[in-house]
């Protein structure tokens, strides 16, 4: 039996503020549960190892022709490992052929165990050219504050904004 959690992403980098959502739309909104996901990008995983990294090289990388989903471990495969089948709108995507691989009796590419993006829930995606409009730019940093009456009067929003001002001169 496959241990379905292993692929999903680890806690410390991925949680959601609700630990199982309703099946249907309709029931997520009868439920009234405020849902939020808080991501922590470039994080290692608990282990302290970092997270894998997957590179297509000059290759596209793989996605669904239809909602742009990247593939994951989630993803079934069909006509020995010629098309996929996206987990997220159920869109059949033919297999190019620098991806290709066969298909063992269990289901599994044979190359499973070689690639990170059939065994983690959470790798990072080396782009390549095809993402690359222009050079790179520097990181863009976004400062969220609380600005209340309460944040005004304690100080705090005064002291964070000359904290970062005098960080960043």
């Amino acid at each position: 039996m496959i241990d379905y959690t292993l692929f999903n992403a680890d806690k410390t980098l991925m949680k959601t503020s609700v630990e199982k959502i309703p099946g249907n739309y309709q029931m997520f909104k009868e439920s009234q549960l405020p849902f939020g996901i808080t991501v922590k990008p470039y994080g290692d995983l608990p282990s302290g190892e970092p997270v894998p990294a997957v590179s297509f090289k000059n290759d596209p990388i793989v996605r669904c022709k239809d909602c742009r989903a990247y593939i994951c471990p989630f993803v079934r495969w069909l006509d020995n490992g010629s098309k996929w089948i996206c987990p997220f709108c159920g869109e059949i995507n033919p297999t190019g052929s620098y991806y290709y691989s066969t298909i063992e009796p269990d289901g599994y590419r044979t190359d499973h165990d070689e690639r990170a993006e059939f065994n983690c829930g959470t790798y990072d995606l080396i782009a390549n050219h095809e993402y690359m409009n222009r050079p790179p730019m520097p990181p863009t940093f976004i400062f969220a504050f609380d600005v209340s009456k309460s944040a005004v009067d304690s100080g705090y929003l005064e002291l964070a904004c000359s904290t970062i001002k005098s960080v960043i001169e």
